[in-house]
């Protein structure tokens, strides 16, 4: 019993100094996120960056419709590189409940924010300042999904009374 409980999350927060964590990521993403690793000096600080940074954003146009539904993983045809890191505790956290509520693994996540952000394509000349930046607006956590969710009030609720959260759509 007491392994259970040690890798488990217990009322939102996720276990600190976990152990390392794989993300797999497609063949042809690997020469932008080298580029990115150069910027940001290692993959923890990437993956906070992409956490932060799409935080800000109405993910719903990247994400079909799949919320609550059953986790879509990588097709093993893209030729998937596995790398290994110790994230944040709070952005893996963080990472595995959007995946949750968009309804993919977390490598699928990482792999479509990394693709959002080769997207874009804007130059980023200091990674420092533009982390800074994006925190400076104070963003909490539970905010984030309160604003990919659209019934407040039923989140609420749902959190306080320790419930979990369904959507019904048919």
């Amino acid at each position: 019993m007491n392994q259970i409980q040690e890798f488990t999350e217990f009322r939102g927060q996720s276990k600190r100094n976990a152990g390392p964590s794989d993300l797999l990521l497609p063949k042809h993403l690997e020469e932008f996120l080298r580029i990115k690793l150069r910027k940001h000096g290692n993959l923890k600080n990437y993956f906070h960056y992409l956490i932060v940074k799409f935080q800000k954003k109405n993910l719903f146009s990247k994400f079909p419709d799949t919320a609550f539904r059953k986790t879509l993983y990588q097709s093993k045809r893209q030729n998937l590189i596995r790398i290994s890191f110790r994230p944040d505790h709070q952005d893996w956290y963080e990472a595995k409940l959007a995946g949750f509520y968009f309804g993919v693994s977390i490598c699928k996540l990482f792999s479509r924010l990394v693709d959002t952000d080769r997207d874009e394509g804007f130059p980023i000349p200091n990674w420092k300042t533009a982390i800074l930046k994006l925190e400076r607006e104070k963003v909490r956590p539970i905010h984030f999904y309160f604003t990919i969710l659209s019934n407040k009030k039923m989140i609420l609720k749902r959190l306080s009374k320790g419930q979990n959260f369904e959507l019904n759509t048919a």
